[in-house]
């Protein structure tokens, strides 16, 4: 069988599965399991707030072992997965070990890679808030947060503050998912001046970050 033949599924999970979609040219998101034997090859994509991610040279005096005692209330180290990317380590929680990659790992590898990897990137996938920053190619901020109505704007926000971003002139780029993309961008309008679209929709990235 040709590669191109070859169905693909991903399926989105926070701990437990929530949605799929394939590698076919018209993208859907289904809310239900996939059936068994109606694809030839499954990844999972973590999407859970449960996560960490830390350089893989620590500072000296920090270990890895106190990093996770300090998230240990609220994270089940027997589910840990961990992703290598460059010099990060991306740490989260999930049932499914094979497979699996989690969206802050995708998404940092493919804006790395891309030319105009600088400043802040923003998407939203099955209700998650997804906040990057990248200068110089490294990863300088990343978040997630539950969206509630249009709560991204006021962690945006935060997130210029902190690193003394200006709203006016610093770019903005929007990761296109199955949100519509015209109330989103026309609610940032009120708030950011330079917003751009990447090139390629977050359900593009998870699909060539697993090829």
């Amino acid at each position: 069988m040709s590669p191109s033949k070859i169905k693909k599924i991903y399926i989105l999970e926070d701990i437990s599965p929530i949605s799929y979609f394939d590698n076919s040219n018209k993208l859907k998101i289904f809310s239900r399991q996939p059936k068994k034997d109606t694809f030839d090859k499954k990844y999972f994509i973590s999407i859970t707030n449960k996560f960490y991610i830390f350089p893989t040279k620590l500072d000296i005096g920090i270990k890895v072992k106190d990093i996770q005692q300090t998230i240990s209330s609220d994270f089940n180290l027997e589910n840990k997965i961990k992703n290598l990317k460059k010099n990060l380590v991306f740490n989260y929680q999930s049932k499914n070990k094979n497979n699996n990659k989690h969206i802050s790992n995708i998404l940092y590898s493919n804006i790395s890679k891309s030319e105009d990897s600088e400043g802040v990137y923003f998407s939203i996938i099955e209700k998650k808030i997804i906040l990057l920053f990248t200068q110089n190619k490294k990863l300088i901020f990343y978040n997630q947060f539950d969206l509630q109505n249009n709560n991204y704007i006021k962690y945006l926000i935060l997130l210029y503050d902190e690193f003394n971003l200006d709203q006016y002139n610093d770019n903005l780029t929007y990761i296109t998912s199955n949100i519509d993309e015209n109330k989103i961008i026309n609610e940032l309008k009120s708030y950011f001046k330079n917003i751009i679209k990447y090139k390629k929709s977050i359900f593009n990235i998870i699909i060539e970050e697993n090829e």
